[in-house]
């Protein structure tokens, strides 16, 4: 797997166009991510992506936890043992030693530069990232036992100097309905206007969500509450330069109080503007804080060239931690209201929900759109997933084909289980859009199976075709002992016993094939044993025309007079 990886570069997918207030898809980037998505050959994708203030650092941990997955993917023993090795405990005398992942790939950390090796950063008050951005090669890792496609994104500093509350709200969208898991880049500590920051998008989601579920339970769809109720996967506050952790503190001793920080400024119980923690709680399966101490005073110096060894070791400790937990198995593939995003979904969904925020600011009406157009192309891909999966099941356990009577049952049955499947799978959208996702799945349906029927036809018809080869053998031992018996059985013991050989030989093989033909006849009728019986003809009249063709090839002459002498 390692050997496979491409050095990878940043792509910049969404660009936010401030004069114009205009969200557009980079189709080239797109079209060269999605091109890589198919080699890898994973079916599901997780992204996790970094937002927040303007310069906050949220390339600059990008770029780190790049760094970690490439040395995971290249180092898959080290990386390994490096998870169960022992480090020296917080609090003491020595110092958190330098993780392999952060070493290994040399001694400046690769955004520092103006190359494409990471996710540009540089000190000073310089916006390097416009748009969302992401990394062109995506990593693959096992999540729960699954392979993933991992990619990670980088937003343009949201609530800026430069943006307005609207085209803030759009970014925060894109990327919130897009993450498996969002990273909300926070300075200091949570404060109650940075949670607010989220409410304006969050609450016209939240609005557009229900107003369109009711809709739904109205036409007497079944839904998953849960996937209604907190339709976003995972919230994480990242707290940057946190200065409160003690120096005597073990690392569970920092942990309690990251925990506390979030309930005392995220629990609804806790704070007096209760609504924003409600709709946070409301929207995201799951909320968690994560501290990072002060990298070091020589990051934040416009003339900083991105060696490690100037970054603080507690800093480090607490990244190499935090990037472990956030790439384990908690990490979920990307899924939207229940459905999981795959690899081929994944660019047809980012087309719509940019579409959504096409204007730079978000609307209900463009984002229910959205949604419902998203779990449509999802629910497609589901029915199309579970008739192949089935029907090839069906193929693998019967390799010569099916009768066509018993295919047609397996037709109906499978389209019967997966009509019952869709009848549980959220779409947004009133009962007339239901109705046309179905009828657009049945036309779906209906070339599979056509596919599928030509297919069990042609295995039907070659049945026999496997035995070609041995009723060739066969054909040729019967002949030469028809000759024997003209030229040499009546004088010679050898060639009798040769005769015997070759009657034994061919009789076996012609009573296996015959048995075959009868099971066949047996089965599947007269005709399917004909049919069958046709091609395997024909098989063996291509099999003679090929051994001829390297019969002429040899030199028969240079043979013989090489055995003599």
């Amino acid at each position: 797997m390692a050997s496979a990886r491409k050095p990878g570069c940043p792509l910049q997918l969404v660009t936010l166009n401030m004069e114009e207030r205009k969200v557009e898809v980079n189709e080239d980037a797109l079209g060269r991510l999605e091109k890589r998505l198919k080699e890898l050959g994973a079916q599901r994708v997780a992204i996790v992506s970094v937002m927040g203030a303007f310069r906050t650092g949220k390339s600059f941990i990008l770029d780190l936890m790049l760094r970690f997955l490439r040395y995971e993917a290249d180092h898959p023993e080290e990386a390994e043992a490096a998870q169960n090795a022992e480090v020296p405990a917080r609090g003491g005398d020595a110092e958190f030693p330098l993780p392999a992942w952060m070493a290994s790939a040399g001694v400046t950390l690769e955004g520092a530069t103006d190359d494409s090796d990471g996710f540009r950063f540089k000190g000073g008050m310089d916006a390097c990232t416009e748009g969302v951005w992401i990394w062109s090669e995506p990593f693959i890792r096992k999540l729960n036992g699954v392979p993933v496609a991992v990619l990670l994104m980088d937003t343009q500093g949201a609530w800026d100097s430069n943006m307005t509350k609207e085209q803030s709200a759009t970014i925060f969208g894109l990327t919130a309905v897009l993450s498996s898991k969002l990273i909300y880049n926070i300075n200091m500590q949570i404060q109650e206007d940075k949670v607010e920051n989220l409410a304006y998008f969050m609450r016209f989601a939240q609005a557009a969500i229900r107003k369109a579920s009711s809709e739904l339970e109205r036409s007497g769809q079944k839904l998953n509450k849960d996937d209604i109720d907190r339709p976003f996967q995972a919230l994480d506050f990242l707290v940057r330069d946190w200065r409160h952790f003690r120096e005597d503190w073990n690392v569970d001793q920092c942990k309690d109080q990251m925990e506390q920080h979030l309930a005392r400024h995220v629990n609804p119980q806790n704070t007096i503007e209760n609504s924003t923690a409600e709709a946070l709680h409301g929207m995201f399966q799951r909320l968690k804080c994560f501290c990072l101490p002060h990298p070091g005073l020589a990051i934040e110096r416009e003339t900083w060239t991105g060696k490690v060894s100037d970054i603080n070791h507690d800093f480090i400790r607490f990244t190499d931690l935090y990037v472990r937990e956030v790439f384990t198995d908690a990490l979920k593939p990307k899924n939207i209201l229940g459905s999981e995003l795959s690899t081929v979904t994944f660019p047809l969904v980012l087309r719509d929900f940019v579409s959504a925020f096409h204007d730079a600011a978000p609307a209900a009406m463009s984002f229910t759109q959205a949604m419902t157009n998203c779990t449509v192309l999802l629910a497609k891909e589901t029915a199309m997933k579970n008739y192949t999966k089935k029907m090839d099941e069906a193929a693998q356990r019967a390799p010569r084909g099916l009768d066509p009577s018993a295919f047609e049952q397996l037709n109906r049955s499978v389209t019967k289980e997966i009509e019952e499947s869709y009848s549980g799978i959220t779409i947004f959208g009133s009962d007339e859009v239901r109705s046309e996702c179905w009828s657009a799945i049945m036309d779906n349906l209906d070339s599979l199976h056509k596919r599928y029927f030509e297919e069990n036809s042609r295995r039907l018809e070659k049945a026999l075709v496997a035995f070609a080869h041995v009723a060739l053998l066969g054909l040729v031992l019967f002949i030469l002992d028809r000759i024997s018996d003209w030229t040499c059985d009546w004088w010679s013991q050898t060639c009798t016993d040769l005769s015997k050989l070759m009657f034994l030989a061919y009789g076996g093989i012609f009573a296996y094939v015959g048995i075959q033909a009868y099971l066949l006849l047996h089965d599947r009728g007269r005709m399917a044993a004909a049919m069958a019986g046709g091609e395997l003809w024909k098989e063996m009249v291509r099999l003679m025309g090929v051994y001829g063709e390297l019969a002429q090839e040899l030199n028969f002459h240079e043979i013989v007079n090489v055995v003599k002498q």
